[in-house]
This record gives structure tokens, C-alpha cells and sequence, in this order.
């Protein structure tokens, strides 16, 4: 497809992207070398970072995107889609084009990307080429997409006239690209801990993992990836089910059907392809449940299967303190089913089926820890706790002076209170100045640290007057939403707002990089 006639203005080009976990970055930034490569200087900004009134004079606006939650766009990209999805001016001058990350097993499939698309389409611009959605692994059709654009614009920037515009924005930290992360490394298993009582009704398990060697070099507010291998029980009930042994092999596959299944399928989280073929499944089930259920053979199921996708757990402890180490807080997935019990794949392979882990460092650039002398707040209930312990114990090596205050939520003080002895020291040795915790059933009436961040409304607004930084990390469902909405509120009480003017309140902490969630 044509981009629009730009004959008449100056050649101008943005590259922005709206990320979660890097991966959005990571390709917004391999576009903006392969164009700068070609001849195009340009620079990856967030998305957020971009104003309406630099569209107005731009040419082509090449976008990534990927989709947090349920649809919705990603913190580095709300304000932006908040602003044009409100634009009334046309964009008929500018070209543009959409490269869109998701996961197939989650309903509103890039949605961001689609949303952003289609309202770009709205406002006259005009697309450089198709929207391409990305199930996974980003990193080759986002090549043979960068590879594609950036012959185009290396057209349109041919003109004798033509000067390049790029959006002045300098990141103060500039991210690693995925080919210089480290690689797989094989970390050993030094410590599996139960954090939760034995009488809790959650399990939650401290690791830590040896680095010695692996070159990995973390910094607190990053993540780990972990990849598992499936459960070979649930392996062996497919095998079974497809009357197949493991040694069946599958047209043109290298490996076996058994290693396949354990090493490289996902088997977990039944694809919308397979649920296509076999029927939608129930909340819960995995590929067995829809196999039982369809009578399916091994070549239906094996061409609809997605690749074994690695899982990402936030780092709980800071180099400065473990330096050769690496530790997690993973809750293990188990749940009864009609006829047999469901397991996570990641959690329960590291509470039980290894020694040895292969991981790389997922690095998250946007979830740091500010100057030393800044007031924090951060709010992690349940394992969300993982990184606010490792920014406790960075700031105690370094004896940052500034304020912390640690809001911290479980459901039973006795079963469930997370690195309680640890957070009670970091309190009382004034590494936290405050120290609010939330057990929700402790007592008759649920208590959540959304009620604990109201109780204290005019010290934690007065902590955000005073420059802190406010970090969420946890459940994105309800944890997450529910205490943006007491942000708002505390906001407006305690400042004395409106509702609109606490929202504008909000999305500027959220533009200066002063409100950081890390949720999933």
C-alpha cells in the first residue's frame, strides 16, 4: 500500500514504541539502527513521550506496540493513546505503519496494536504497510518487517530536498538489545525455600540461583526468564491419549514427539488454534482436556500447538548484596481438576523437578530505583514483593538517605507474611521509614493495601509532593487496578482535585517515570 503524498513537507520521521516487558523496545530500536544504517538517523522513544503536535509535522510515524492486560495498552503508551484517541486534528500528511506484539492464548489478541491501527486510519493517515500481529517470539518477523520499511522510507527520504527530523529524546539509560542480553545460561539451584506455612492455602517458594561464570550481570528491577521443561506426567497422559510412544517421530520434526512435547510445545495453555479445531476450552484445562474431548490425532494437535514460551519472574535480590546469585519469589501453580491435579509449568518445575535452571536476564531499564536521596513508595502484595525486597537491600548497602515506604498485603499474617523477619529488619534498622502491612483475612472485613494507601492519604500524598516515586508490583487483574483507583482518589481528596485534575496529576507522574508498575 502507498503512503500519502508528502512531496510538499520535509521529510520526518518517528520511531515510538509502547512496552511492558522490553520486547516492544527491543524492536523499535533494531528499526531505528536498520534506518539510521540506511541513512536515516532516528532515535526509539516511548510512546508516551510523543505530543500530538509533532505529528502534525511528521511524515512517517513507524509504531511497536505490544498489549498488557486485558487489551489494554501498556503503561509507556497510555498517555499517548489517551491523547489521539481525543485528537480532532487530521493527519492526511503522514504515513505510518504498525508492528503489533501479543500472545494468541490471551483473547484480545494485540489489541493495542489494533486499536492503534485503526485510529490512525480514522484520523487520514495513511499505512505504509499492513498491521503485522506477532504471536511470541518477536524477533524475525520484526526483522522481516524493519527490513521491509525501511527500504520504503529510504525511497521517500530520497528527494533532492529531503532533511531528516527526529524526535530530540534521550533516554538516560539506554536499554540492552536483545542480541547483547546474556544467552541461555544453565544457573544450579542452590536454595528452594517454602516462604508460606505449611498450613497456608498458597505455596510460595524462595530460589536462588548460582551465576557464577554465567555473565550475567543484573540490576534490582530487573527479570529472570526461566525456561521450563513440561511435566512429563502430563507428557506421558498425551502420549497415551494419542496412542503414540514417546519415539514417534512427526513429519520433517528433528526431535521425537516425547522431547517435543517436553521441550518445545506448549501444553499448558491450549492455543486458539487448537481450541478452534477442538472446541473453546473451560478456564483451567490444558491441551490433554481438549485431546480427550476431540479425539484428536497427533498431526492435528502437533499443527496447532505454539512453542514452550519461557516465564518471567521479577529479580528479589540486588547485586550489591549477591553478586554471584540470583534470587525468586514464584507462588506454585496447583489446582484439582475432575479426575487429576493441574500444575504451572515454570513454578512447579523449579519446586520439584530440577536442579538445574536454564534462564537469561530479562533487563527492565523502566523499573529502576531513583537517586539515592528520593523518597519511594512501593506497594507489593504477595509476590510482588520480589522486587522491593531487592531495592531494600540495595539501598541499605549504599545507605541511601532517602524515605522508603514499603506497603506489603497478604491473606494471613501467620501462614503468608513473605520475608516477614526480613521486612520487620529493613523497619527497624530505618532502611523502611514506613512499614504498612494489609492481611485480608485476618478479620471479618477484608483488608487489601488499597485500604492501608487511603488510611494514610495526606502523608502518601505528601510523599508524591515531595518528589517520591511510586512502585506497584503484582497481580494485574484486580491488585493492580484497584490501587490505581486509590491513587486517584487519594489524589483528589488530599490534594483537593477534581477528578480530571487528580487524572492529570496521575498521568504526569506516569510521563516523568514517577509511577512504575511491574504487574502480570
Amino acid at each position: 500500500m502507498k503512503g500519502a503524498d508528502v512531496s510538499d513537507r520535509e521529510f520526518s520521521l518517528v520511531v515510538a514504541y509502547g512496552t511492558d516487558m522490553g520486547n516492544a523496545e527491543d524492536a523499535a530500536m533494531s528499526f531505528a539502527e536498520a534506518a539510521t544504517a540506511a541513512g536515516i538517523p532516528a532515535e526509539a522513544v516511548e510512546l508516551n513521550q510523543v505530543e500530538l503536535d509533532r505529528l502534525g509535522t511528521t511524515t512517517h510515524f513507524i509504531v511497536v506496540t505490544s498489549t498488557f492486560g486485558d487489551g489494554e495498552f501498556p503503561d509507556t503508551a497510555t498517555l499517548f493513546w489517551e491523547a489521539i484517541s481525543a485528537a480532532t486534528a487530521r493527519l492526511e500528511h503522514m504515513s505510518f505503519a504498525v508492528l503489533a506484539l501479543g500472545d494468541t492464548s490471551y483473547e484480545l489478541f494485540c489489541n493495542a496494536g489494533k486499536l492503534l491501527d485503526a485510529r490512525l486510519e480514522e484520523l487520514g493517515a495513511t499505512r505504509l504497510a499492513d498491521r503485522v500481529d506477532v504471536d511470541g517470539y518477536y524477533e524475525e518477523p520484526a526483522a522481516a518487517w524493519t527490513t521491509d520499511l525501511v527500504k520504503q522510507l529510504v525511497a521517500a527520504h530520497a528527494g533532492p530536498t529531503a532533511t531528516v527530523s527526529v524526535l530530540e529524546t534521550s533516554p538516560a539509560e539506554p536499554p540492552l538489545r536483545a542480541q547483547e542480553r546474556n544467552p541461555h545460561h544453565a544457573a544450579p539451584l542452590t536454595v528452594n525455600r517454602l516462604l508460606t506455612a505449611a498450613d497456608s492455602d498458597k505455596e510460595v517458594r524462595h530460589y536462588e540461583l548460582d551465576l557464577t561464570d554465567s555473565g550475567i550481570a543484573y540490576q534490582a528491577g530487573d527479570s529472570l526468564a526461566v525456561h521450563a521443561v513440561n511435566d512429563p506426567d502430563l507428557v506421558a497422559a498425551i502420549l497415551t491419549e494419542l496412542n503414540v510412544g514417546p519415539e514417534y517421530r512427526v513429519a520433517e520434526a528433528e526431535e521425537t514427539l516425547g522431547v517435543l512435547l517436553a521441550e518445545q510445545f506448549e501444553i499448558r495453555t491450549p492455543s486458539r488454534a487448537l481450541q478452534d479445531l477442538a472446541g473453546p476450552a473451560a478456564y483451567g484445562e490444558d491441551v490433554l482436556d481438549l485431546i480427550r474431548r476431540a479425539d484428536l490425532t497427533v498431526e492435528d494437535v502437533i499443527d496447532t500447538l505454539r512453542p514452550l514460551q519461557f516465564r518471567d519472574y521479577s529479580i528479589a535480590s540486588s547485586p550489591l548484596v549477591h553478586p554471584d546469585s540470583v534470587h525468586l519469589t514464584v507462588g506454585t501453580v496447583r489446582y484439582p481438576g475432575t479426575d487429576r491435579r493441574y500444575g504451572g509449568v515454570a513454578s512447579t518445575y523449579l519446586a520439584e523437578r530440577t536442579q538445574t535452571v536454564r534462564v537469561h536476564l530479562r533487563p527492565n531499564h523502566h523499573f529502576r530505583l531513583p537517586a539515592a536521596d528520593v523518597p519511594i513508595v512501593m506497594i507489593g502484595p504477595g509476590t510482588g514483593i520480589a522486587p522491593f525486597r531487592a531495592f531494600l537491600q540495595e539501598r541499605r548497602a549504599t545507605a541511601a538517605p532517602g524515605r522508603s515506604w514499603l506497603f506489603f498485603g497478604d491473606r494471613r499474617r501467620t501462614t503468608d507474611f513473605l520475608y516477614g523477619e526480613e521486612l520487620t529488619g529493613f523497619a527497624d534498622s530505618g532502611t523502611l521509614t514506613r512499614f504498612d502491612v494489609a492481611f485480608s483475612r485476618d478479620q471479618s472485613t477484608k483488608v487489601y493495601v488499597q485500604h492501608r494507601m487511603r488510611e494514610n492519604a495526606a502523608e502518601l500524598f505528601s510523599w508524591l509532593q515531595d518528589g517520591a516515586y511510586l512502585y506497584v508490583c503484582g497481580d494485574a487483574d484486580r491488585m493492580a487496578k484497584d490501587v490505581d483507583a486509590a491513587l486517584h482518589q487519594i489524589i483528589a481528596d488530599a490534594g483537593g482535585m477534581d477528578a480530571d485534575a487528580a487524572h492529570a496529576y496521575v498521568n504526569d507522574l506516569i510521563k516523568t517515570h514517577r509511577y512504575l508498575r511491574d504487574v502480570y
